[in-house]
C-alpha cells in the first residue's frame, strides 16, 4: 500500500510561470479576437524578435534583483558595446573581432559598476546612477554625436548581418533562437550552479549568506560583470539586427527590462527569481506595446498600461508573500 507522503510528493505541480503564461495568452487572445490580423504567424514571430533583446537583458536581470540590486547603466553598457564594434567595423577591424571586443567591454563596464558597488559600499542603483551618464557621455564622444552605421560591403554580406538582418530567411528569426538559448543558459546557471544558489542565498539573508561562508563581494562583482556582459552581447546583437546604432539607442530600455522581469515573477525584494518567468513577462510587455497600436490607440498609451501592470504584478506579489509568510 503506498504511503500518503509518496503520493503527495508525486503530486503535479504547475510550473511557478503558470499565471504569467495564462495571462500573456490571454492577452494575445484579447487582442487577437478585436485584431485578427494580430495572430498572424508572422506578426508574433516579428513583434517576439522585436522585443528578443529587451527580453535577454530581463532574462540577466533578474540575477540583480534576485541579488537584491538593480542596474540603472546596461542600456547604456549596451549603446557604447555596439558603438564600440561598429566604429571599430568601419575602422576596418574584422567583424568577428569588433564584435569580441564591443561584448567584452560590456563585461568590463558591468566589472566597474560591480567594483565601485563594493568599494565605495554603496547599493548598486546609486552607483549605477552615475555610471549610466559616464557610458553614455564615452558613446556621444566615440560616435560623435550621431549614428554609427556601417555601410562597408564587407560588413554588410558578413554572415552575422545577414543572418540577424533577415537576408537569410528562417522558419524562426535567427535572433530569436539565439536568445532563447542564452534564456536556458541563464535558467540553468541561476537554478542549477553554486553561483546562482549564492546569488538567491544573499539576496534572501545576506547577513546568514556571509556566515554561511559566501563569498558576498566577489559574487556582486560577477553578476554586474555578467549583467555587462550580457548587455555587451545585446549591443552588438541590436547593431547585426538593425544595421546601425544611434544616440538613442538603450536609452528607453529601463521600463520594459526591469517590468519584464517583475511582471515575469521576480520580486523587487530578492531571494528568488525566474529567468523563464521574465520571458513571459517581456512578450507581454511587446503585447501591449504593439497591441495598443494594432487596436489604433494612440502608442503613448502603452507606457501607462506597461505601468499599471507593474504595478498590478508587485501587488499580487505581495499578498503572495503575505499569506506564505502568515502560513509559516
Amino acid at each position: 500500500m503506498p504511503m500518503r507522503g509518496a503520493s503527495k510528493s508525486r503530486r503535479f505541480k504547475f510550473p511557478e510561470e503558470t499565471s504569467v503564461i495564462f495571462a500573456l495568452l490571454l492577452l494575445v487572445a484579447i487582442v487577437g479576437s478585436l485584431r485578427p490580423i494580430f495572430l498572424k504567424p508572422e506578426n508574433l514571430l516579428n513583434l517576439a524578435a522585436s522585443y528578443s533583446i529587451s527580453a535577454l537583458l530581463a532574462g540577466c536581470i533578474v540575477y540583480l534583483l534576485s541579488m537584491g540590486e538593480i542596474d540603472l547603466s546596461f542600456g547604456w553598457i549596451l549603446n557604447l558595446s555596439a558603438v564600440i564594434a561598429g566604429v571599430l567595423m568601419i575602422a576596418g577591424v574584422p567583424v568577428w573581432i569588433a564584435i569580441i571586443i564591443g561584448i567584452i567591454a560590456g563585461g568590463v563596464m558591468g566589472a566597474i559598476n560591480g567594483v565601485l558597488t563594493v568599494v565605495m559600499r554603496l547599493p548598486l542603483i546609486i552607483v549605477t546612477l552615475g555610471t549610466a551618464s559616464v557610458y553614455q557621455g564615452v558613446s556621444l564622444i566615440t560616435n560623435k554625436s550621431g549614428s554609427v552605421v556601417p555601410t562597408d560591403e564587407k560588413i554588410t554580406t558578413n554572415i552575422f548581418f545577414r543572418a540577424l538582418g533577415g537576408d537569410i530567411e528562417t522558419p524562426i528569426p535567427i535572433i530569436l533562437i539565439f536568445v532563447v538559448l542564452a534564456f536556458v543558459v541563464l535558467h540553468l546557471v541561476l537554478h542549477k550552479t553554486r553561483f546562482g544558489y549564492r546569488i538567491l542565498a544573499i539576496g534572501s539573508n545576506p547577513e546568514a549568506a556571509r556566515l554561511a561562508g559566501i563569498p558576498i563581494k566577489q559574487t556582486k562583482i560577477l553578476v554586474c560583470a555578467l549583467m555587462g556582459f550580457v548587455s555587451g552581447i545585446g549591443g552588438v546583437l541590436f547593431l547585426g539586427f538593425r544595421g546601425a546604432v544611434d544616440p538613442t539607442t538603450g536609452a528607453n530600455l529601463l521600463l520594459p527590462v526591469v517590468a519584464a522581469a517583475i511582471i515575469g515573477g521576480t520580486a523587487l525584494s530578492g531571494g528568488a527569481g525566474t529567468v523563464w518567468g521574465s520571458l513571459y513577462g517581456a512578450l507581454i510587455v511587446g503585447v501591449i506595446g504593439v497591441g495598443v497600436v494594432f487596436l489604433g490607440i494612440d502608442a503613448v498609451w502603452s507606457t501607462l498600461v506597461t505601468g499599471l501592470v507593474i504595478l498590478f504584478a508587485i501587488g499580487v506579489d505581495q499578498i503572495v508573500r503575505v499569506r506564505k509568510n502568515r502560513a509559516g
